[in-house]
Protein backbone atom coordinates (compact mmCIF):
# COMPACT_ATOMS: atom_id res chain seq x y z
CA UNK A 1 0.00 0.00 0.00
CA UNK A 2 2.85 2.40 0.87
CA UNK A 3 4.50 1.71 -2.48
CA UNK A 4 1.19 2.53 -4.24
CA UNK A 5 0.92 5.95 -2.58
CA UNK A 6 4.55 6.73 -3.35
CA UNK A 7 3.93 5.84 -7.00
CA UNK A 8 0.81 8.04 -7.05
CA UNK A 9 2.71 11.02 -5.62
CA UNK A 10 5.50 10.53 -8.15
CA UNK A 11 3.05 10.48 -11.07
CA UNK A 12 1.35 13.64 -9.75
CA UNK A 13 4.66 15.47 -9.53
CA UNK A 14 5.40 14.50 -13.10
CA UNK A 15 2.00 15.70 -14.32
CA UNK A 16 2.06 19.13 -12.64
CA UNK A 17 4.70 20.63 -15.00
CA UNK A 18 2.83 19.15 -17.99
CA UNK A 19 -0.47 20.78 -16.94
CA UNK A 20 1.26 24.08 -16.27
CA UNK A 21 2.92 23.97 -19.68
CA UNK A 22 -0.40 23.17 -21.38
CA UNK A 23 -2.00 26.15 -19.65
CA UNK A 24 0.87 28.46 -20.69
CA UNK A 25 0.37 27.43 -24.32
CA UNK A 26 -2.86 29.43 -24.47
CA UNK A 27 -2.68 32.26 -26.99
CA UNK A 28 -5.05 35.09 -27.79
CA UNK A 29 -5.97 35.58 -31.39
CA UNK A 30 -7.38 39.03 -30.69
CA UNK A 31 -7.52 41.44 -27.77
CA UNK A 32 -9.86 44.43 -27.81
CA UNK A 33 -9.52 47.32 -25.34
CA UNK A 34 -12.38 49.84 -25.27
CA UNK A 35 -12.16 52.98 -23.13
CA UNK A 36 -15.31 55.04 -22.53
CA UNK A 37 -14.54 57.91 -20.12
CA UNK A 38 -17.44 59.46 -18.18
CA UNK A 39 -19.95 57.39 -20.15
CA UNK A 40 -22.59 56.72 -17.49
CA UNK A 41 -20.44 57.33 -14.41
CA UNK A 42 -17.71 59.82 -13.56
CA UNK A 43 -15.23 56.97 -14.07
CA UNK A 44 -13.56 55.15 -16.92
CA UNK A 45 -15.52 52.22 -18.36
CA UNK A 46 -12.96 49.64 -19.52
CA UNK A 47 -14.04 46.74 -21.73
CA UNK A 48 -11.76 43.85 -22.65
CA UNK A 49 -12.68 41.47 -25.47
CA UNK A 50 -10.80 38.18 -25.91
CA UNK A 51 -10.75 35.60 -28.69
CA UNK A 52 -8.67 32.45 -28.36
CA UNK A 53 -6.76 30.94 -31.26
CA UNK A 54 -8.69 28.31 -33.20
CA UNK A 55 -6.44 25.43 -32.08
CA UNK A 56 -6.80 26.11 -28.35
CA UNK A 57 -7.85 22.95 -26.47
CA UNK A 58 -11.07 23.46 -24.53
CA UNK A 59 -12.02 24.11 -21.84
CA UNK A 60 -9.30 26.67 -21.15
CA UNK A 61 -8.73 28.70 -17.98
CA UNK A 62 -7.79 32.26 -18.84
CA UNK A 63 -6.46 34.52 -16.09
CA UNK A 64 -7.20 38.22 -16.50
CA UNK A 65 -5.67 40.95 -14.33
CA UNK A 66 -7.68 44.05 -13.51
CA UNK A 67 -6.63 46.88 -11.15
CA UNK A 68 -7.27 46.29 -7.46
CA UNK A 69 -9.46 49.40 -7.26
CA UNK A 70 -11.58 48.35 -10.25
CA UNK A 71 -15.30 47.68 -9.88
CA UNK A 72 -16.12 44.60 -11.96
CA UNK A 73 -19.29 45.20 -13.96
CA UNK A 74 -19.86 42.21 -16.28
CA UNK A 75 -18.38 38.98 -17.61
CA UNK A 76 -20.02 37.64 -20.75
CA UNK A 77 -19.50 35.78 -24.02
CA UNK A 78 -20.93 36.06 -27.51
CA UNK A 79 -23.16 33.06 -28.29
CA UNK A 80 -25.46 32.85 -31.32
CA UNK A 81 -25.41 36.59 -31.80
CA UNK A 82 -26.21 37.47 -28.17
CA UNK A 83 -24.07 38.41 -25.19
CA UNK A 84 -24.68 35.89 -22.41
CA UNK A 85 -23.52 36.25 -18.82
CA UNK A 86 -20.70 33.90 -17.86
CA UNK A 87 -20.45 32.64 -14.26
CA UNK A 88 -17.16 33.35 -12.53
CA UNK A 89 -15.53 33.18 -9.11
CA UNK A 90 -14.67 36.31 -7.16
CA UNK A 91 -11.32 37.76 -8.27
CA UNK A 92 -8.30 37.00 -6.09
CA UNK A 93 -6.32 40.02 -4.89
CA UNK A 94 -2.64 39.81 -5.83
CA UNK A 95 -0.79 43.01 -4.92
CA UNK A 96 -2.00 45.82 -7.18
CA UNK A 97 -4.17 43.43 -9.17
CA UNK A 98 -7.30 41.36 -8.97
CA UNK A 99 -6.92 38.08 -10.85
CA UNK A 100 -10.07 36.88 -12.57
CA UNK A 101 -10.20 33.33 -13.99
CA UNK A 102 -12.47 32.69 -16.96
CA UNK A 103 -13.42 29.14 -17.95
CA UNK A 104 -13.70 29.37 -21.74
CA UNK A 105 -15.65 26.46 -23.19
CA UNK A 106 -15.98 27.60 -26.81
CA UNK A 107 -14.02 29.55 -29.39
CA UNK A 108 -15.91 32.83 -29.31
CA UNK A 109 -15.50 36.37 -28.03
CA UNK A 110 -15.44 36.74 -24.24
CA UNK A 111 -15.87 40.09 -22.55
CA UNK A 112 -14.86 41.63 -19.21
CA UNK A 113 -16.13 45.08 -18.18
CA UNK A 114 -15.15 47.16 -15.19
CA UNK A 115 -15.15 50.75 -13.94
CA UNK A 116 -12.02 52.43 -12.63
CA UNK A 117 -11.65 55.90 -11.06
CA UNK A 118 -10.07 58.67 -13.13
CA UNK A 119 -7.73 61.40 -11.92
CA UNK A 120 -9.92 64.55 -11.97
CA UNK A 121 -8.55 67.91 -10.91
CA UNK A 122 -10.84 70.81 -11.74
CA UNK A 123 -11.21 70.66 -15.56
CA UNK A 124 -8.31 68.28 -16.18
CA UNK A 125 -8.90 64.54 -16.63
CA UNK A 126 -6.26 61.84 -16.77
CA UNK A 127 -6.36 58.06 -16.94
CA UNK A 128 -3.72 55.39 -17.44
CA UNK A 129 -4.21 51.71 -18.23
CA UNK A 130 -1.65 48.94 -18.02
CA UNK A 131 -2.26 45.56 -19.65
CA UNK A 132 -0.10 42.70 -18.40
CA UNK A 133 -0.66 39.16 -19.60
CA UNK A 134 1.03 35.77 -19.68
CA UNK A 135 -0.36 35.03 -23.15
CA UNK A 136 0.91 35.81 -26.63
CA UNK A 137 -1.54 38.02 -28.50
CA UNK A 138 -1.87 38.19 -32.27
CA UNK A 139 -3.77 41.48 -32.66
CA UNK A 140 -4.52 44.34 -30.27
CA UNK A 141 -7.34 46.75 -31.05
CA UNK A 142 -7.83 49.93 -28.99
CA UNK A 143 -10.91 52.16 -29.12
CA UNK A 144 -11.47 55.41 -27.21
CA UNK A 145 -14.85 57.10 -27.07
CA UNK A 146 -14.31 60.85 -26.81
CA UNK A 147 -16.73 62.68 -24.49
CA UNK A 148 -18.77 65.22 -26.52
CA UNK A 149 -17.59 68.25 -24.53
CA UNK A 150 -13.95 67.14 -24.17
CA UNK A 151 -11.15 69.48 -25.28
CA UNK A 152 -7.42 69.09 -25.81
CA UNK A 153 -7.58 65.31 -26.02
CA UNK A 154 -4.15 63.66 -25.90
CA UNK A 155 -3.42 59.92 -25.98
CA UNK A 156 -0.25 57.90 -25.64
CA UNK A 157 0.28 56.02 -27.85
CA UNK A 158 -1.44 58.21 -30.44
CA UNK A 159 -4.73 56.76 -31.65
CA UNK A 160 -4.44 57.86 -35.28
CA UNK A 161 -7.85 56.85 -36.62
CA UNK A 162 -10.69 59.26 -35.84
CA UNK A 163 -14.19 58.10 -36.74
CA UNK A 164 -17.23 60.37 -36.23
CA UNK A 165 -20.62 58.62 -36.11
CA UNK A 166 -24.16 59.84 -36.75
CA UNK A 167 -24.93 60.52 -33.09
CA UNK A 168 -22.15 63.12 -33.00
CA UNK A 169 -19.76 60.82 -31.14
CA UNK A 170 -16.11 60.52 -32.10
CA UNK A 171 -14.11 57.30 -31.70
CA UNK A 172 -10.32 57.11 -31.83
CA UNK A 173 -8.84 53.72 -32.73
CA UNK A 174 -5.53 51.93 -33.06
CA UNK A 175 -4.61 48.48 -34.38
CA UNK A 176 -1.36 47.02 -33.14
CA UNK A 177 0.49 43.88 -34.18
CA UNK A 178 1.66 40.97 -32.08
CA UNK A 179 2.13 41.42 -28.35
CA UNK A 180 4.39 38.78 -26.76
CA UNK A 181 3.52 37.26 -23.40
CA UNK A 182 4.89 39.25 -20.47
CA UNK A 183 5.28 42.46 -22.48
CA UNK A 184 3.16 45.27 -20.94
CA UNK A 185 0.91 47.47 -23.03
CA UNK A 186 0.18 50.94 -21.61
CA UNK A 187 -2.35 53.60 -22.62
CA UNK A 188 -2.63 57.13 -21.27
CA UNK A 189 -5.58 59.47 -21.89
CA UNK A 190 -5.76 63.17 -20.96
CA UNK A 191 -8.32 65.84 -21.80
CA UNK A 192 -10.05 68.92 -20.41
CA UNK A 193 -13.75 69.16 -19.62
CA UNK A 194 -15.47 72.05 -17.85
CA UNK A 195 -18.62 70.14 -16.80
CA UNK A 196 -19.74 66.89 -15.20
CA UNK A 197 -22.07 65.87 -18.04
CA UNK A 198 -22.09 62.16 -18.83
CA UNK A 199 -21.82 60.96 -22.41
CA UNK A 200 -24.99 58.88 -22.22
CA UNK A 201 -27.06 61.99 -21.43
CA UNK A 202 -25.98 63.69 -24.67
CA UNK A 203 -27.05 60.85 -26.93
CA UNK A 204 -30.27 61.49 -28.91
CA UNK A 205 -33.42 59.89 -27.52
CA UNK A 206 -35.17 57.76 -30.14
CA UNK A 207 -38.97 57.66 -29.96
CA UNK A 208 -40.96 55.64 -32.46
CA UNK A 209 -38.00 55.37 -34.81
CA UNK A 210 -37.39 59.16 -34.83
CA UNK A 211 -34.84 60.99 -32.78
CA UNK A 212 -35.84 63.64 -30.31
CA UNK A 213 -34.55 66.36 -32.64
CA UNK A 214 -36.02 64.93 -35.80
CA UNK A 215 -38.20 67.34 -37.79
CA UNK A 216 -41.57 66.37 -39.23
CA UNK A 217 -43.59 67.91 -42.08
CA UNK A 218 -46.88 66.46 -40.81
CA UNK A 219 -49.35 68.96 -39.31
CA UNK A 220 -52.65 67.74 -37.85
CA UNK A 221 -54.39 71.11 -38.25
CA UNK A 222 -53.46 71.35 -41.92
CA UNK A 223 -54.46 67.76 -42.67
CA UNK A 224 -57.74 67.65 -40.69
CA UNK A 225 -60.07 68.62 -43.61
CA UNK A 226 -58.57 65.93 -45.83
CA UNK A 227 -58.95 63.32 -43.08
CA UNK A 228 -62.64 64.19 -42.54
CA UNK A 229 -63.43 63.95 -46.27
CA UNK A 230 -61.76 60.56 -46.44
CA UNK A 231 -63.71 59.24 -43.44
CA UNK A 232 -66.99 60.41 -45.02
CA UNK A 233 -66.28 58.63 -48.28
CA UNK A 234 -65.47 55.41 -46.43
CA UNK A 235 -68.76 55.58 -44.49
CA UNK A 236 -70.79 56.01 -47.70
CA UNK A 237 -69.06 53.10 -49.41
CA UNK A 238 -69.51 50.94 -46.32
CA UNK A 239 -73.27 51.67 -46.19
CA UNK A 240 -73.77 50.73 -49.84
CA UNK A 241 -71.92 47.46 -49.42
CA UNK A 242 -73.90 46.61 -46.30
CA UNK A 243 -77.32 46.97 -47.96
CA UNK A 244 -76.16 45.12 -51.05
CA UNK A 245 -74.77 42.16 -49.12
CA UNK A 246 -77.69 42.03 -46.70
CA UNK A 247 -80.23 41.78 -49.52
CA UNK A 248 -78.24 39.13 -51.27
CA UNK A 249 -77.89 37.17 -48.05
CA UNK A 250 -81.69 36.95 -47.55
CA UNK A 251 -82.14 35.48 -51.03
CA UNK A 252 -79.47 32.83 -50.63
CA UNK A 253 -79.91 31.86 -46.96
CA UNK A 254 -82.27 28.95 -47.66
CA UNK A 255 -80.05 27.65 -50.46
CA UNK A 256 -77.01 27.83 -48.21
CA UNK A 257 -78.73 25.85 -45.49
CA UNK A 258 -79.72 23.14 -47.98
CA UNK A 259 -76.19 22.88 -49.29
CA UNK A 260 -74.81 22.57 -45.77
CA UNK A 261 -77.15 19.70 -44.99
CA UNK A 262 -76.30 17.97 -48.25
CA UNK A 263 -72.62 17.74 -47.35
CA UNK A 264 -73.09 14.86 -45.05
CA UNK A 265 -69.68 13.36 -45.96
CA UNK A 266 -67.72 16.20 -44.32
CA UNK A 267 -65.84 15.29 -41.14
CA UNK A 268 -63.85 17.33 -38.62
CA UNK A 269 -60.89 16.10 -36.64
CA UNK A 270 -61.76 15.52 -32.99
CA UNK A 271 -58.21 16.39 -32.00
CA UNK A 272 -57.46 19.66 -33.82
CA UNK A 273 -60.81 20.57 -35.45
CA UNK A 274 -59.45 20.58 -39.00
CA UNK A 275 -61.81 19.75 -41.83
CA UNK A 276 -61.30 16.39 -43.55
CA UNK A 277 -62.67 14.67 -46.63
CA UNK A 278 -65.31 11.95 -46.22
CA UNK A 279 -62.85 9.27 -47.36
CA UNK A 280 -59.99 10.33 -45.06
CA UNK A 281 -59.05 7.93 -42.26
CA UNK A 282 -56.40 10.19 -40.78
CA UNK A 283 -56.37 13.94 -40.20
CA UNK A 284 -54.36 15.76 -42.82
CA UNK A 285 -53.35 18.42 -40.28
CA UNK A 286 -52.30 16.54 -37.13
CA UNK A 287 -52.25 12.92 -38.39
CA UNK A 288 -54.53 11.48 -35.71
CA UNK A 289 -56.90 8.64 -36.72
CA UNK A 290 -60.36 10.01 -37.38
CA UNK A 291 -63.37 8.65 -35.60
CA UNK A 292 -65.96 6.93 -37.80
Amino acid sequence: MRKFFLLLILVSLLLIPTLAQAQSNISLKELGIQLWPEYDRTEMLVMYSFLLTDDTPLPANLEIRIPVDANLNAVAKLSQGEMLTVPYDLPIVDGDWKVLTLVMDEITTYRVEYYEPMDIEEDARHFSLLWESDYDTGLVFVELQEPPSAKNLVTKPILPNSQPVQEGMIYHTLKSGQLPAGEPFAIEVSYDKDNDDLTVSSMPVVVGGLSENASSDFSLSDSLPTILVGVGILLIIGGILYFFLAGRGEKTSSTSRKRHKASGGTKYCHECGSRSSGNDKFCRACGVKLRS
